[in-house]
């Protein structure tokens, strides 16, 4: 509780059936009263709008936020996420922009402000992973009056958790698990602790083979041979972009790991790094893979 207050502040400033004002991270409070254009950033983002019925909402996305509502033909496209067209989105006239700090730089949302445009900017997606997940589920649903949709939500997520930490707590041998980002053969970066995809493995019930490290760094041959993975995990992408499983084994050190040596990899969804309610999703996927033989 204490950590939810010092990131989120929730405070109902109207009578039932009116939305809360919310404190983001930086310090601005936003009480929208019925916000009819919504420029949502970063996929965590998107998919709690989705799940609290709120998607029709919105007007605009980053890419990755295209793949969470393809039927949305209408949607503005932002771009890059890590770097939204910031023209492009006052240009659209929204009445909310809705963010977190992994991605939008705080010169981002002086620029969005000084426009006149009002922007909650929550925490990181991958700050405290599920825990961090279900106070930004809390923080948007308050802008709908949606606290008893938020609360179900959130419920469902600790029945999924509780359930595979069961089945975790029976697993004998953990599995070393390496996260790897690559564009294409000859380059690659690992992820660390406090990502979204260290999450993935913890909660799956393997061990981040890169929590040496923190964030992301470039992947070199000795820490990968150090780090001895028995699995390595792409995004769906990254696995296309070195052409399959053989082709990691370009990458540098890989061939001299046991999941090298095995070919024992797996793809994961594109978005893995942002966690959003579909996450669970992702995660009991790769355990199952991890540990095909469990109950």
């Amino acid at each position: 509780m204490n950590t939810l207050k010092a990131i989120l502040s929730l405070s109902l400033l109207a009578p039932a059936l009116h939305a809360a004002a919310v404190t983001g991270i930086d310090g601005h409070t936003v009480s929208v009263k019925n916000p009819v254009r919504i420029v949502a950033l970063n996929t965590s983002t998107v998919e709690i709008l989705a799940e609290l019925g709120e998607a029709h909402r919105i007007v605009g996305v980053d890419l990755t936020g295209l793949t969470i509502l393809p039927e949305r033909k209408d949607l503005a496209n932002f771009g890059h996420p890590y770097r939204p067209n910031i023209e492009g989105i006052i240009a659209t006239g929204p009445d909310l922009v809705i963010t977190t700090a992994d991605t939008f730089q705080y010169s981002s949302t002086d620029q969005l402000r000084s426009a006149g445009i009002p922007v909650l900017l929550l925490e990181s997606s991958a700050q405290d992973g599920l825990e961090g997940l279900k106070r930004r589920i809390t923080a948007i649903a308050a802008l709908f009056d949606k606290q008893a949709e938020a609360v179900k939500l959130n419920e469902a997520i600790d029945r999924r958790l509780a359930a595979l930490r069961e089945k975790n707590a029976s697993i004998e041998k953990k599995a070393r698990v390496f996260f790897l980002y690559t564009h294409g053969p000859g380059h690659a970066v690992i992820y660390g602790r406090n990502t979204g995809s260290h999450w993935l493995i913890e909660l799956a019930g393997g061990i981040n083979a890169a929590d040496f490290t923190e964030g992301t760094k470039p992947l070199t041959p000795e820490a990968t041979v150090q780090a001895a993975p028995d699995v390595f995990i792409l995004l769906e992408r990254s696995l296309a972009a070195v052409k399959g499983p053989e082709g990691i084994r370009s990458l540098p050190g890989v061939s001299l790991t046991p999941a090298g040596r095995d070919l024992r990899i797996f793809s994961t969804d594109n978005n893995i790094r942002w966690i959003g309610p579909r996450f669970m999703d992702h995660v009991e996927k790769l355990h199952r893979e991890l540990y095909p033989h469990a109950r």
